[in-house]
């Protein structure tokens, strides 16, 4: 069975800067050979190292607190101020807790503790029993341990700023909507070793981005990419955040914005088992009663395995002129709804209308809906005598599923002898 504690020597391989991993490796060595009181004084000299690293690299970014942080450092270091230095470490992790959001509030606690047993192990304190203090093994493991899981595996941007870098990114017209690409850029920006709260946040704001505002349609598809990609980093994250924020979000929103939840019930960001019971009620209606002006989400919806019923329901709805719009959709009841409109045509008008619903369906149709389509063409008057009919004709001769004879007979059979084409040529 695997020991649960952490292996010093994979911590210093955590280090993402060199002086920092450099001083955590002295840690550690001096933990190896029983020197508790140098491990933890050289465990606060990696973390101040890191601390004033990540702050450079943040001004350089364009960090304005960053940036004064380190001007401060400079001016202090520059004249040799020792009280202005002291004081500068003194506030060190108050600044990254506050200003900058470098580490949380728990992440603080820790590291001040190390902060505070650094003084006593460096500094010629005596206890209450005149005797020099002695830190145990387990609490300069645990400093060792706290340093490299808060700070220093970390990249330098993790509070605010490194939430508006990520939704810059994916706000950028150059953002990939391919989820390979997709990631390679965001392993290489603030998301990668981020912590929970960071990944929590940028999930939550582009659910928000999506669900809450009038993105176009390539805005969406940036966020929906940026999605995947952190549910392929941060799996468990990704769920536990969005079935603790995803419902609350769609229960907000207005009966006029539900079309919004759509995308995220589609492929490969169907988050349609991480609803409640009651939201996946709430869509199950909306799709069963589909706006007309969304009724070309219907192809996107058809395959989905928990809405099949919803979807079924609102194409037996669906109107002439909502099927004449209609992208192709494949799917037998809205083959049937095209054949049954088409028979009952009532006008020319419908007819000839209706007639690129057929030539667009026809390849789908079965032999008995051929047949029928042929003797409503010569039963109905309003399609007989329709500009369209030579097309439907001409387009389900192409259907395998009737052999041009038996096309010819129907014709023959309802008087349309004009569109008979003869017999099939003999091989």
């Amino acid at each position: 069975m695997a020991s649960p504690l952490a292996d010093l020597d994979e911590l210093v391989l955590k280090c993402r800067d060199k002086k920092a991993k450099s001083y955590i490796r002295e840690a550690v060595a001096c933990y190896k050979s029983g020197a508790f009181r140098s491990a933890i004084v050289s465990t606060w000299i990696a973390v101040a190292f890191d601390v004033i690293d990540k702050f450079k690299e943040l001004s350089l970014a364009g960090d304005k607190a960053a940036e004064a942080e380190i001007i401060e450092f400079e001016r202090a270091r520059v004249a040799n101020d020792i009280a202005s230095s002291l004081k500068f470490e003194r506030e060190l992790l108050t600044k990254c807790r506050d200003k900058l959001e470098i580490i949380s509030h728990v992440e603080f606690v820790d590291l001040d503790r190390l902060q505070q047993d650094r003084n006593r192990c460096a500094h010629p304190s005596l206890t209450a029993d005149s005797e020099i203090f002695n830190p145990s093994a387990e609490l300069a493991r645990v400093h060792i341990r706290s340093a490299v899981d808060h700070l220093l595996q970390h990249p330098p941007a993790q509070g605010k700023y490194a939430l508006g870098l990520l939704l810059s990114e994916v706000d950028s017209e150059y953002f990939p909507i391919e989820l390979d690409r997709a990631l390679i850029i965001l392993k290489n920006g603030p998301l990668l070793k981020a912590r929970q709260s960071l990944v929590t946040n940028f999930l939550v704001m582009l659910l928000k981005k999506i669900l809450k505002t009038h993105g176009s349609a390539k805005e969406v598809s940036r966020c929906l990419t940026a999605l995947s990609a952190v549910e392929v980093m941060y799996h468990g994250c990704y769920d536990e955040c969005l079935s603790e924020k995803l419902p609350n979000i769609i229960r907000s929103l207005e009966a006029g914005e539900l079309h919004r939840v759509l995308p995220l019930l589609i492929g490969p960001n169907d988050c349609w088992e991480l609803l409640d019971d009651d939201v996946q009620l709430k869509m199950s209606a909306y799709v069963e009663d589909l706006p007309s002006e969304r009724f070309d989400q219907i192809p996107s919806l058809v395959g989905h395995i928990h809405l099949a019923a919803s979807v079924k329901s609102r194409i037996k709805k669906a109107t002439k002129q909502e099927l004449i719009d209609s992208p192709f959709i494949e799917d037998d009841g809205v083959v049937s709804k095209v054949v049954e409109e088409y028979i009952g045509s009532g006008s020319f008008a419908s007819a000839n209308n209706l007639a690129s619903a057929v030539i667009r369906y026809a390849s789908l149709f079965s032999k008995q809906q051929i047949e029928n389509v042929i003797r409503a063409c010569g039963d109905n008057d309003q399609i007989t005598y329709s500009r369209g009919i030579g097309s439907v004709i001409k387009a389900l001769r192409l259907n395998a599923n009737a052999t041009r004879g038996e096309v010819d007979t129907w014709l023959k059979e309802v008087k349309l002898p004009e569109y008979v084409e003869g017999d099939e040529p003999k091989e």
